[in-house]
Parts: C-alpha cells; structure tokens; sequence
C-alpha cells in the first residue's frame, strides 16, 4: 500500500510542479523526466508501482490457482523496471534505442496489468470475494483495455481525429485506473490474510457421562442396619 501510495504522490506532485513546462494534454506522461523534478520524481515514481507489482507477486492477490496471474504481475514489475531505467527521448534526440525500449516496456506493463485485472475478475466469481471488488475489478479492465486503445492508436496515428494532440490524456487516465487496479489488489490480499475471530463453543455434555447419585437401601422394621 505504501509503494502505490508513493507512486500516486510523485505523479501529482510532477503534474502540479511542472504544470508550466509540460502539457498535460498533448503530451505523454513520461516528458515529465525530462525536467526537474521529473528527472527524479518520474522514475521514483514508477519502480515503486514496480515494487507494488513485484510484492503482490510474491505474496498472491488472494484468488486460488494464482500461479499465472502472479508471473504476470512480476513480468509487470520487470517492465516497468526498463520503463523507469531507458528514458524517453527529447525532441532533439528523436526516438533513440532507449526511447524505443521504454515506450514498449511501458506499453507491455499496461497490456499485463490489464489481463491481470481480466483474469482476477473472472477468477473472483469463485472465491469469497466482495461483490463492490469484484464489480470494480471488471470496471478496471473495461476502462483499462479502451484507454489502451485509445492511447495506442494516438500514438501510431496521430492524424486520426487529431489524436496526437490530446494522447496525453488517455496516458494518464490509464495510470490512474491501473494505480486502482493495483490498490484493489492488495485490499484482496489484505482482506485474505487477515485472520477472521472464531466464536468459541462449550462442548454439551453428554447424557451418559452426568453421574447419577447412588440411593440408599430402604431399611425394614425390625431389622439390623
């Protein structure tokens, strides 16, 4: 909780300290590492959503046979480990090799979370899971795939209706709804590995075991004890 938590400040914190500098509209969250304090607070940001990934990984979400969903929130960690190493271009450098790399690590870090949220939700119909986590769950894979979409499609074709001019948007509408992903996955876990109370219970006796008092021989008239 305290990576995400984390993660979350530094992106607000670039977003109202280089409001003057970078556009949020136009441009894509990661211009933000290119001027201070981005060049900080941008890849802080990012290994420590990587380090919520890898968490969850080790520790599980929560849902029984885990084991895919696991592995592919560790490769999430691993790609956003390269997204927060290889920086994006400048506009004078263009798209180099390590531009490249981090817009396609960045880009396969989005499509893993978003079929972990797919594979949880599906999973989650068959655990003991809150109905409010398991509607929110599928809300952030619907959201997550069409803001992918979206992102992905301004980013090739810029041209089509005019997308390269707000690509920004859809790139931090993403970061958002997979931040709650995330944050939805570690409540589950939580919610798992706390142990619940058991009322105690006093065993009934059973008829046979209550001892039944001895009675004393009538004794006759006339007669000796």
């Amino acid at each position: 909780m305290a990576a995400v938590a984390a993660s979350q400040a530094g992106f607000a914190v670039m977003h109202l300290t280089q409001a003057d500098t970078v556009d949020p509209v136009a441009t894509p969250v990661s211009s933000y590492a290119l001027t201070w304090p981005g060049i900080i607070l941008f890849p802080a940001s990012v290994l420590a959503l990587a380090l919520a990934c890898a968490i969850l990984a080790g520790r599980g979400v929560g849902l029984a046979r885990e084991g895919f969903i696991r592995f592919l929130l560790g490769s999430t960690a691993v790609m956003l480990l390269c997204a927060a190493v290889f920086r994006t271009g400048t506009p004078e450098s263009g798209l180099t090799w390590w531009a490249q790399i981090h817009r396609y690590t960045a880009g396969a870090a989005f499509v893993l979370l978003t079929v972990v949220a797919a594979l949880c939700a599906l999973r989650m119909k068959d655990a003991a899971v809150p109905d409010w986590v398991r509607r929110g769950t599928w809300w952030v894979t619907a959201l997550a795939a069409l803001t992918f979409l979206t992102t992905t499609v301004n980013t090739f074709l810029p041209g089509f209706l005019d997308g390269g001019d707000w690509r920004g948007i859809g790139q931090r509408v993403l970061l958002v709804v997979l931040s709650a992903l995330v944050w939805i996955l570690v409540a589950n876990s939580t919610r798992v590995t706390v142990p619940t109370a058991t009322p105690a219970t006093v065993p009934a006796l059973a008829v046979d075991a209550v001892p039944v008092p001895a009675t004393a021989e009538p004794v006759l008239a006339g007669s000796r004890p």
